[in-house]
């Protein structure tokens, strides 16, 4: 296994230009329909009765943020009712100047934030809250108010009354993940520490919530991705002649667990499949998944994040556990990652490269760079950092249309930040 430390490698960038927002920024997206239009989610807590504390009364949506302190697994504190909201924010990105077009507030705090990824319906976008709320909305940019609400249904009623939570119960929807082939299917993951798969017939609703967890972990689920398993020739979306639909899910914990299931899924309906298998090697929780691609059949590589502050990557075969080839520091807790580009091209420096936009937390924002070198060996390095942030990163993305020079917009907590910054010469 290679093993480094990114930490104070990379150029050094600086903003062209900041503006502080009215709530804390969690998750922030460009809209691949129109690249030049971004969305930001953000995430308010307030208690009813806050204590003082370092943090203030609005605590983020990562690990340990919400919760009070615990030893020995039993609460120090007395719980408080907390109560959660939050808004999403249209940006325009033009010749470097970044426009505040609408604001849509929510009744609920917005933990993560995805457009879809699909043809035909990459102007939708869904979001995730605090009260186990899923939502979808059409951005429009002719439109005066550009950004239309389709939707939103609970936990509750996507799982038809299997999954009603107790008055007194706080279940959160932490991330969730589109099939990347398939429009009509997601997996969420909640506090709780499940996975749910959940099926939308039509983006206005109403949608179905498997109540079965697809895979479940002892703590909160903070990160879920969803791979297709590539199908026979014959087979041209992976759904055999049956209408089964086969794909690997991924998932990571606050517990340090990388879990995999391969799934069949026929018309809503989990059918058999084999346990998950878990990946150990993190020595904290798994904050975000990336699977790049599969090198040969049934064998794939995903790059992970953690709050231990490492990037890795595994080889996942197609029986047995996960592998880890290669590990690097990046300095702060690995919140998420983006593909930025993938070369599978052999050259004589490499055999393939990933580049990757990392939000790494405290330490800020850094583009990194794997390489599978000529010789063999597989390599992280740091081309860039972002650190001007005073407080957690959660949230960064790149301007999809980018060539040469990559303009970026990355935002943090509790200074509640937005920046754009650009990595110049990096083709």
């Amino acid at each position: 296994m290679a093993e480094g430390e990114g930490e104070g490698e990379g150029k050094l960038i600086r903003s062209l230009r900041s503006q502080i927002l009215d709530l804390p920024p969690s998750c922030v997206e460009f809209c691949p329909a129109f690249p030049s239009y971004f969305l930001v989610g953000t995430y308010s807590l307030q208690l009813d009765n806050p204590a003082p504390s370092a943090g203030g009364a609005s605590s983020g949506p990562g690990p340990d943020a919400d919760s009070d302190a615990e030893v020995d697994g039993q609460s120090t504190q007395p719980k408080q009712h907390q109560s959660r909201n939050g808004s999403i924010i249209t940006f325009r990105l033009s010749d470097g100047i970044v426009t505040h077009f609408q604001t849509v507030p929510q009744p609920s705090a917005l933990l993560d934030l995805r457009f879809s990824p699909h043809q035909g319906s990459r102007d939708i976008c869904a979001v995730v809250s605090s009260t186990a709320t899923l939502a979808l909305f059409r951005l429009s940019p002719d439109q005066e108010q550009p950004l239309e609400h389709l939707n939103t249904m609970d936990i509750a009623a996507m799982s038809q009354g299997e999954i009603t939570p107790a008055h007194w119960e706080e279940l959160l929807f932490l991330s969730f993940g589109w099939h990347p082939s398939r429009a009509d299917m997601m997996a969420i993951t909640t506090s709780t520490g499940h996975v749910y798969l959940v099926r939308l017939p039509t983006f206005d609703g109403p949608w179905e919530l498997n109540p079965e967890p697809v895979i479940t972990h002892t703590l909160e689920t903070w990160c879920v991705a969803i791979s297709p398993i590539p199908p026979a020739p014959e087979e041209s979306d992976g759904t055999d002649e049956t209408g089964e639909v086969s794909f690997r899910v991924y998932s990571g914990g606050d517990d340090s667990k990388l879990r995999v299931r391969t799934c069949n899924w026929n018309q809503g309906v989990l059918g058999e499949s084999l346990p998950a298998l878990e990946a150990r090697g993190h020595d904290a929780g798994v904050t975000a998944i990336l699977p790049l691609f599969q090198p040969e059949h049934g064998h794939e590589l995903v790059v992970t994040g953690s709050y231990d502050e490492h990037i890795r990557l595994f080889l996942v075969p197609p029986f047995g556990k996960p592998k880890i080839l290669a590990e690097s520091g990046l300095g702060g807790g690995v919140w998420r990652l983006k593909l930025v580009e993938l070369d599978t091209t052999p050259n004589p420096e490499y055999l393939w490269r990933a580049r990757i936009l990392a939000s790494c937390m405290h330490a800020g924002a850094r583009v990194v760079e794997l390489l599978n070198a000529a010789d063999g060996d597989y390599r992280f390095r740091v081309v860039g950092r972002f650190e001007e942030h005073q407080s957690m990163n959660y949230g960064s993305d790149f301007w999809p249309g980018w060539k040469g020079t990559m303009p970026v917009v990355s935002t943090s907590f509790y200074d509640k930040l937005l920046c754009f910054w650009e990595l110049d010469n990096w083709r």
